[in-house]
């Protein structure tokens, strides 16, 4: 018997999108497992619709509708707080992501067959690439990790704390993940997803799968996903110039954000963390207040990856 799987979905403003995520949910080939819904304080019928499906399948439960609006971060640390007591795996579904219909069972398998040839469970989180399509539903990119030029491997602390590897709807993680995720602080971290992956890469394992499971939306009010590719003519290259020259302002405040989801994991983890591992999340926490060139220094020493190549690396040590 196969175990069963709790999902996580921190909804809000997602009126438009919720329909056909939770149709996908319910198309999987891995049928047991039961979906945990929080409306955050939405303004459209974002929570409407949810209801009308758990109404239809009691899978699906809308835990929590309306104010306080919290914020994604506190929104899935208030979720991982609800789940029952017999949770064994954990999901996460975003609600405007697609799965594909082996979305669960591929990563549960992935996740029982490391279970059977461990001799002691370890926090373990399985994730996958991914597809990224546009506001209709049309694939922009085959690969999200192709597209972004992303390695997903390898996954020490100190490469995960620089840059996250796994994205939200795509992850399974297993119980000794979830205890050890509980209590989430709600303030301080970047992204639930980066979180959950620091965690794991610190004290467990991180298997990442290169098959695109889910369909990871791109549109206005979520383009965090988004890379552009290669230069396709002349226009395109004067417009990522454009882009880049502004990009400045936004790449030093992710930079803070990154610092500073260090001094959370930091503050949270500290008296299990290796002193190799503190000290690093330590010279992290304290880079935006570096001065110019010992700034420019600590980002070469811990953000810059090869496979980046050599102009992206470039150009994130010219605007850090």
């Amino acid at each position: 018997m196969t175990p069963r799987i709790d999902i996580i979905c921190a909804a809000y403003q997602a009126e438009a999108f919720i329909d056909e995520t939770l149709r996908s949910a319910i198309a999987q080939t891995h049928p047991d497992w039961r979906l945990w819904v929080r409306d955050d304080a939405s303004s459209d019928a974002t929570a409407d619709r949810v209801a009308a499906w758990a109404a239809r399948d009691p899978r699906i439960t809308l835990l929590h509708r309306g104010a306080p609006n919290l914020g994604v971060v506190a929104g899935f640390a208030w979720l991982l707080e609800r789940l029952p007591d017999d949770t064994a795996y954990l999901a996460c579904l975003d609600a405007d992501d697609l799965w594909a219909p082996d979305r669960l069972a591929t990563t549960l398998a992935a996740a029982e067959d490391h279970r059977a040839r461990s001799v002691r469970p370890v926090p373990l989180l399985v994730h996958s690439d991914c597809r990224l399509i546009d506001a209709d539903g049309r694939e922009l990119a085959p690969s999200y990790w192709g597209r972004a030029g992303l390695a997903p491997e390898p996954t020490s602390l100190r490469r995960v704390a620089v840059q996250n590897v796994a994205t939200s709807s795509t992850l399974l993680m297993n119980r000794a993940l979830l205890d050890l995720l509980r209590p989430m602080p709600t303030a301080g971290i970047f992204s639930p997803d980066w979180w959950f992956t620091m965690t794991a890469a610190a004290f467990g394992e991180v298997l990442a799968i290169p098959t695109p499971l889910v369909g990871y939306r791109q549109h206005g009010a979520n383009d965090v996903g988004a890379t552009r590719g290669r230069i396709r003519d002349r226009s395109d290259l004067l417009d990522r110039i454009r882009r880049w020259s502004r990009s400045g302002d936004r790449l030093r405040h992710d930079l803070r954000r990154m610092a500073g989801q260090a001094q959370t994991f930091h503050a949270r983890y500290e008296a299990h963390l290796s002193p190799a591992d503190r000290a690093m999340l330590h010279a992290l926490a304290a880079l935006p207040a570096l001065p110019f060139w010992s700034r420019k220094a600590s980002v070469l020493r811990h953000r810059l990856r090869a496979e980046h190549g050599m102009l992206r690396n470039l150009a994130l040590l010219l605007r850090a």
